[in-house]
């Protein structure tokens, strides 16, 4: 079940509720990631076959053969909830990036 945290919690770790909003949302992207190439391992799973066209009269086999295949489940924890978690337990570092100084030229 779900669980509100206190804004005051968030206010801790970060003077801006937005900012730290969006430092958990970086990391929970990161971690999804990281799932991600974790579940291609275990399953042996490519996602670069989603992409493949599928009018492609040569690859139908292929799809075929992929479907009928056993779907392997691998159950993860929710990438926010991990970041949330990392945030409130003072294990997320982050830090700015450094805005180009004046004397530099634009791109």
């Amino acid at each position: 079940m779900a669980s509100t945290i206190p804004i005051e919690e968030l206010k801790k770790h970060s003077s801006n509720i937005y900012e730290a909003i969006m430092i958990i949302a970086k990391r929970a992207r990161q971690i999804n990631d990281e799932q991600k190439r974790l579940i291609e391992l275990e399953t042996g799973y490519d996602s670069s076959l989603d992409n493949v066209n599928d009018d492609d009269d040569d690859d139908g086999e292929a799809a075929e053969e992929r479907q009928t295949q056993p779907v392997k489940y691998i159950k993860l924890p929710k990438p926010t909830t991990l970041a949330l978690e990392e945030m409130l337990s003072g294990r997320l570092a982050y830090q700015y990036a450094e805005k180009p100084s004046e004397d530099e030229p634009k791109k």
